[in-house]
């Protein structure tokens, strides 16, 4: 359920093949970023694989399974580009949709459910469950929850129980885990909704090589990157940004819009946490070029850069380009890397 896009991962790089993490099977396990604990047993099931696609454990899944396999979970860790949890709810509801075995799914609830969780005070998470009439399952269900700078999403179904049992279970999985402080500036959450005003794109085409321009972008997203990485928050911190959906989404990506007054969007690629971002340049706004940058930034910390466009390009113009491998640069930590052509 878990809708890494492949062909842009292999046009960005060659992704890394997950690694199993070795913990016992009746050992808990703590992420020692974030603090929070797996049991070796939640809700009566028992974990049967723990894994992470990263070298960092930015990108972690824990499969769990009742002992006759009729009730099955699976937890992804991870770290997104995007703190949002409506905005990865969107997306992981659309590939839930999308597989052939949930296409007959009827929502239990008209609209995802505002709960808290991981001990907050407030409903900063999101879950809805799923009939799955005619498939080899009875109900599925998904649920999203911040974790700070982090982001657990959660997929449970189920061979016997109806939506609302699994409703039960997927409950009590969320209460066995063991959950770090939560975090006091998270939004509450809601169901993610189209935006009002819609994007104005030009008459972008692919701009001349800067090499000032795109260093700039390289060291502003790089920063970035890295104070997420080491959960630094501004002080004293910051509203988090307001959300909405740009266009209507497709499997590979979905276009989002933030209230944040920067005039771009991001394309949130599949479900897990990676995001190709579309801004004004700084460069172009010094030298009045009006220049766009784009970049994708990975779970781990990576940041890739792309050519830049003429004006604000369509999310098609992106995607193909993202999808071509043309990076100009890279960034990660303190390290950079730029394609000599691009200078």
């Amino acid at each position: 359920m878990k809708t890494v896009v492949l062909m842009v991962a292999l046009a960005v790089a060659t992704p890394a093949v997950a690694r199993d993490l070795q913990v016992p099977a009746d050992k808990g396990w703590q992420h020692a970023q974030t603090g929070l604990i797996l049991m070796s047993r939640l809700a009566g099931m028992r974990r049967t694989g723990l894994s992470d696609s990263t070298q960092g454990e930015q990108d972690v899944a824990a499969q769990f399974a009742a002992p006759d396999g009729s009730v099955q979970a699976t937890l992804y860790l991870f770290h997104p580009a995007v703190v949002d949890v409506s905005l990865w709810f969107d997306r992981s509801q659309l590939a839930l949709r999308r597989r052939d075995i949930f296409r007959n799914a009827t929502a239990a609830t008209a609209q995802p459910i505002s709960f808290a969780a991981a001990g907050a005070h407030a409903a900063t998470s999101l879950r809805q469950l799923f009939a799955t009439p005619g498939s080899a399952l009875s109900s599925t269900g998904l649920a999203i929850v911040p974790l700070g700078e982090w982001v657990v999403s959660i997929r449970i179904s189920a061979t016997t129980l109806n939506a609302a049992q699994l409703d039960t279970r997927l409950q009590q999985l969320i209460a066995e885990i063991r959950w770090p402080a939560a975090d006091t500036q998270a939004r509450i959450a809601a169901p993610m909704t189209a935006c009002t005003t819609p994007l104005q794109f030009g008459k972008a085409k692919v701009a001349k090589p800067s090499g000032a321009d795109l260093l700039m972008t390289l060291m502003m997203q790089s920063v970035a990157a890295k104070a997420r990485a080491d959960d630094k928050t501004p002080t004293p911190p910051s509203p988090p940004s307001l959300w909405c959906r740009a266009a209507e989404a497709n499997a590979d990506y979905g276009v989002y819009w933030s209230d944040s007054g920067a005039q771009g969007y991001v394309l949130a690629l599949g479900d897990a946490g990676r995001v190709v971002s579309v801004y004004p340049s700084v460069m172009g706004m010094v030298d009045k070029t009006g220049t766009y940058t784009v970049s994708l930034q990975d779970v781990d910390g990576t940041v890739s850069a792309y050519p830049s466009f003429t004006a604000l390009p369509t999310p098609s113009q992106v995607w193909a380009l993202v999808g071509s491998g043309k990076r100009t640069g890279t960034a990660k930590g303190g390290a950079i890397t730029i394609d000599p052509k691009a200078m």
